[in-house]
C-alpha cells in the first residue's frame, strides 16, 4: 500500500480552476496506484485555535464512462504549521479542538531552536523541512535521535526537485544529510505537488531515494510502511492522553461492558464448582452482593465420573 501524505489543498477551493487542478492530481495518484492520500493545509503565522479543518474530501467513487468503477483512495486531512517564533504558543496539543480536527499534524521549523522544540516537546506526527532551499541550521544527531524515540517522522518532499535545477541540488544535498544523521530511520517521502505534472509513481520515487543515499528496500518503506506508522502515531495521539490513557465513546461498548458506566441492567453469568456442577449466578448492582440461584444443573461438558 502506497501513501502520499502531502498533497497541497487549494487555497481557494471554491474556484473552478483550482478545483479542476486538484481533482486532476487526485485522479493521477489513483492511476499511479496510491491507496492513501493526505490533503495538506499549510498555516503560517499565528494559529487560530477556534477554526477547524476547512478541508472537504472528494467523491472518488464516480463511475467511469465505460461503466466500470473507479478505484477508491483513502483520504486523510493534514495541517502543517510553519513556526517562526519559538516563544509563541501554537496550541499543538490533542486538547486543542482545531488541531484534533485534522488526521495528521506536522510542523515546519524555521530556526534551530524551533527544530529542537519540535523534536523534544511538540505533540506532532511529522517534522517537515524546506529541503528545496538552503537550510538555516544544521541537522544534529541529538534532537533527531530524541524525535525518533518519540515516534516522530521526518519528511522529504520531491516536487521541488522537479520544478527547477537549484531546488534539485539543495534537495539532494539536504536529503543526503538527513539520511546520514537518521541512518535512514523515520523518514517518509511525499510529493507536495502543486500541479499534476509534478507527481511521480511509487517506483520512480524508489529510484529517487537511491540518489538520496537510501537503498531500494528502505526507499519503498518511506512511501509505504513508514507512512502507515505516521497514520498510526496520529491515531494514538488523538485518542489517548500522552499515549497512556485511551478515551472511547459509550456507544462503542458492548452489552456486557455497560457495567463500566454504571448501567442498571443485571448481568447473568455462570460458574462451575470443583465437582463439575454449573451454577447460575446473578450479580446485583452492589459489588459485594452475590446471590447463587437455587436451580442447579449438571454441566454436560464438565461432568466428572464418580
Amino acid at each position: 500500500m502506497f501513501y502520499d501524505l502531502n498533497l497541497p489543498y487549494p487555497t481557494q477551493p471554491d474556484m473552478a480552476y483550482q478545483q479542476t487542478e486538484f481533482r486532476k492530481r487526485v485522479d493521477l495518484l489513483i492511476k499511479f496506484g496510491y491507496q492513501v492520500v493526505a490533503y495538506n493545509h499549510v498555516i503560517s503565522g499565528k494559529f487560530n485555535t477556534n477554526k477547524i479543518s476547512p478541508i472537504r474530501k472528494l467523491d472518488v467513487a464516480d463511475k467511469l464512462p465505460s461503466g466500470g468503477q473507479q478505484p477508491t483512495i483513502e483520504q486523510l486531512t493534514r495541517v502543517t504549521v510553519v513556526i517562526e517564533d519559538a516563544s509563541q504558543n501554537y496550541g499543538l496539543t490533542s486538547a486543542n479542538s482545531a488541531i484534533s480536527s485534522y488526521d495528521i499534524v506536522a510542523v515546519q521549523p524555521t530556526s534551530e531552536k524551533i527544530f529542537q522544540n519540535a523534536c523534544g516537546t511538540y505533540e506532532v506526527d511529522i517534522i517537515s523541512l524546506e529541503m528545496g532551499s538552503r537550510l538555516p541550521f544544521y541537522i544534529k544527531h541529538g534532537p533527531v535521535g530524541l524525535a525518533i524515540e518519540r515516534g516522530i517522522y521526518f519528511e522529504i518532499c520531491y516536487a521541488p526537485a522537479i520544478r527547477d535545477a537549484a531546488s534539485r541540488r539543495h534537495l539532494i544535498s539536504n536529503a543526503q544529510n538527513l539520511v546520514r544523521v537518521t541512518r535512514g530511520k523515520n523518514i517518509i517521502i511525499t510529493s507536495e505537488a502543486q500541479r499534476a505534472i509534478e507527481l511521480r509513481g511509487p517506483y520512480d520515487i524508489v529510484n529517487l531515494g537511491t540518489i538520496m543515499g537510501i537503498n531500494q528496500a528502505m526507499a519503498k518503506e518511506c512511501i509505504s510502511t513508514s507512512c502507515r506508522a505516521v497514520v498510526m502515531h496520529a491515531t494514538t495521539r488523538r485518542n489517548t492522553y500522552r499515549a497512556v490513557i485511551s478515551f472511547e465513546p459509550i456507544s462503542s461498548l458492548k452489552q456486557n461492558e455497560m457495567w463500566k458506566v454504571g448501567h442498571d441492567e443485571k448481568v447473568i453469568t455462570e460458574k462451575s464448582d470443583f465437582k463439575g456442577v454449573s451454577k447460575r449466578v446473578r450479580l446485583s448492582n452492589d459489588d459485594n452482593d452475590m446471590v447463587e440461584g437455587n436451580e442447579v444443573e449438571k454441566s454436560q461438558d464438565m461432568e466428572i465420573e464418580q
